[in-house]
């Protein structure tokens, strides 16, 4: 799933339990994803600025002050409404702010951006009045945040909000993408970012209206985002405490909140979380802390920008920042949107 930062799908963009390990309860939540923009983990897709010519429109107040105010508010929200992923993600809040950053600078100056600091501060103040439900997993976002710019249909792209259409879609793995239209229902789709609007993406892979809560629910009519379908009706996952069955993949406990579905007690458990340099990978559910990798049954830190890196070893950079290659070898670095071309 994605959760709402402010409409470039940035960092905030898919949390799942991909860092988890230990034991066989241990698996990815159920359900669809996708709401925030921004690409999955590894190629972030986002929305991020930078300090100079932006394409768009001109705005009184600059991409810097925007972004700084919009990463204090995004991370002060999501550590309210979920610190677990703060936790996991960035390790702290004050982490949380300065990597939310450097993406959000990108995004306000990419090519054809229709974001401009103005609008990112009615975005921030939108998102902000949100409660946490929607707030992790509303679709679509509020208003303010779905921003259009200048690239036409089919051209190339990084964020969202460079695209006419208002949606940057990318093939698995890669760092840029193509402004497409969002699929209306009936459409076809990958996930439930391809759809416009509320809609969600079916297991039968065609954008349908989303059941509510306590709704009938199958693989032709998936549930609103935030809900699983267990046993054909849409369910809001668990608590900690709450009761759960394995073969359900964890879809009855809410990651979001740090718990799976523990097979000895049937009910949903804390996630047992590590800091870099500690154990990970045992019988326990396992996390790793502040984006670290669970590498060899270690927990390791992610490389600082600038650093090298190596995906193989389990040194991987911290998110917006990729491992690109260049004359010093593979390091981490912001993969900008001026190099999609």
């Amino acid at each position: 799933m994605r959760v709402l930062a402010f409409s470039f799908p940035l960092v905030f963009a898919a949390f799942a339990p991909a860092c988890a390990n230990g034991g066989n309860d241990s698996g990815t939540p159920g359900g669809d994803g996708g709401t925030l923009e921004g690409g999955g983990d590894g190629a972030v897709k986002g929305d991020a600025p930078h300090d100079g010519a932006v394409d768009g429109p001109a705005s009184g107040t600059s991409a810097q002050q925007a972004c700084t105010d919009n990463a204090g508010a995004y991370c002060k929200q999501l550590n309210t409404c979920a610190q677990f992923l703060v936790t996991v993600e960035y390790g702290d809040e004050l982490t949380c702010v300065a990597r939310q950053t450097p993406g959000c600078l990108d995004a306000l100056a990419a090519p054809g951006t229709g974001w401009t600091g103005d609008k990112l501060e009615a975005c921030v103040t939108a998102r902000t009045a949100l409660d946490c439900a929607d707030f992790l997993h509303a679709k679509p976002q509020p208003n303010a945040c779905r921003v259009t710019g200048l690239i036409a249909t089919s051209d190339v792209c990084r964020y969202d909000q460079q695209c006419g259409t208002g949606y940057c879609r990318y093939a698995a793995g890669a760092s840029c993408g193509n402004c497409v239209t969002l699929g209306a229902t009936g459409a076809s789709c990958t996930t439930s970012a391809d759809c416009d609007g509320n809609l969600m993406c079916s297991g039968a892979g065609t954008c349908q209206p989303p059941s509510s809560a306590t709704s009938t629910c199958s693989t032709t009519m998936p549930c609103q985002q935030g809900l699983s379908c267990i046993g054909g009706v849409c369910v809001a996952p668990g608590a900690l405490g709450a009761m759960c069955a394995t073969k359900n993949n964890n879809a009855d406990c809410d990651y979001y909140q740090g718990v799976y579905c523990d097979g000895t007690s049937t009910a949903c458990a804390a996630y047992a979380i590590a800091q870099a340099g500690d154990a990970c990978g045992s019988a326990v559910p396992t996390v790793c802390a502040g984006d670290a990798t669970c590498f060899q049954s270690l927990c390791v830190a992610p490389a600082s920008d600038g650093s090298t890196c190596n995906a193989a070893s389990g040194l991987n950079c911290m998110a917006p920042s990729s491992c690109l290659g260049g004359d010093g070898g593979m390091m981490c670095a912001l993969f900008s949107a001026s190099q999609c071309k």
